[in-house]
């Protein structure tokens, strides 16, 4: 008896460990792909971007996209710029 509850209680445990690695590779532990938002705040060395992109602002963008160096290089109207509109210098 004692033998079954104790197996009972290591598969219970196991389970709960792969339901929490299986969260956490469906959340945010994968890098942002081109033209996802980006944190451009964050510390050196940690970057929310794939290889090869970095987190970039356009001057016609308010918020930064994971895009390639230059941002005209790109396909992705977050990184060329032409997804957003320049700001209106009347506005307050």
């Amino acid at each position: 008896m004692k033998k079954q509850s104790t197996l009972s209680t290591v598969a219970r445990i196991l389970f709960v460990l792969l339901g929490f690695f299986v969260l956490g590779a469906l959340s945010g532990c994968n890098q942002g792909r081109e033209g996802d938002r980006c944190n451009p705040f964050l510390a050196p060395g940690e970057n929310d971007c794939n290889s090869g992109l970095t987190c970039q602002q356009s001057p016609t963008c308010a918020e930064s996209y994971c895009c390639p160096t230059p941002l005209t290089s790109s396909l992705n109207p977050y990184c060329n710029g032409s997804a957003c509109t320049a700001p209106d210098a009347g506005t307050p």
